[in-house]
């Protein structure tokens, strides 16, 4: 499947380098980083905290993706480590199942810094070999699209690129997805002016070889990219490797 590690980054890096579809093919799963306990330095906790305290209205909602909560620990939600690593540990996680399930998707994966909480949520559906213009996922991507949009507003990146002019057709839509020649995403770049404690969202349409095309969706935290500089920084991966 597609690393979603590079996926999980948000403002403040390019949109392209933002999603990644390219950077990196985990055959055996999402990317994995190593198995490592941590204790979050001072320093990096009052990073944090000054994020969570952006000057914002006090009347604005915050926003629990699929029912999850910034401060929840994978173990009170039934999350499996991708690593093997103690429970409630720095990593990413599994979640079968999460506290308000959408039927579209078959599995959940979250990244979790211990002693501060959860970087962000992605959601997957599941794979399918679809026909070559994509059918099925394209449609499943449109009605992704269009409740995140009632959820979050307008996106404000709609990006269908290709690399080629070959690639643009849709006759060929599944296979320049799978050869990273084309990429389909949207994308709500600073949502801290309508929730608390959300930074920003994606949903992206992508491909693997041998388990066909699924969606995507991304949810990332107030202090979304300080949180996973710090998983990088603990367990001595890069997530774009």
């Amino acid at each position: 499947m597609v690393s979603i590690a590079p996926f999980c980054y948000g403002v403040g890096t390019p949109a392209l380098v933002r999603i990644a579809f390219g950077a990196a093919i985990a055959r055996g799963g999402p990317k994995r980083f190593s198995s490592s306990s941590m204790t979050a330095s001072p320093g990096f906790l009052a990073i944090v905290a000054t994020a969570l305290a952006v000057q914002q209205p006090a009347d604005l909602p915050n926003l629990m993706p699929f029912g999850v909560a910034q401060s929840a620990r994978p173990s009170e939600l039934r999350c499996e480590p991708l690593a093997v690593n103690p429970p409630d540990s720095t990593g990413q996680y599994v979640c079968p199942a999460v506290p308000r399930p959408d039927p579209d998707y078959q599995e959940y994966i979250l990244a979790f810094v211990q002693d501060v909480g959860i970087c962000n949520l992605v959601a997957i559906t599941p794979y399918t070999e679809d026909d070559d213009q994509g059918t099925f996922t394209r449609g499943m991507f449109a009605g992704i699209t269009a409740k995140m949009t009632r959820e979050l507003g307008e996106p404000d990146e709609k990006v269908d690129v290709a690399h080629a002019p070959a690639a643009g057709s849709d006759r060929l839509f599944k296979r320049t997805i799978m050869d990273e020649e084309r990429q389909v995403f949207n994308q709500w770049n600073d949502l801290r002016g309508r929730f608390q404690n959300l930074q920003s969202a994606s949903v992206a349409l992508v491909g693997d070889e041998e388990y066909g095309l699924a969606v995507y969706s991304a949810y990332r935290f107030v202090g979304n990219d300080d949180c996973m500089r710090r998983m990088e920084q603990t367990t001595g991966l890069s997530p774009d490797r």
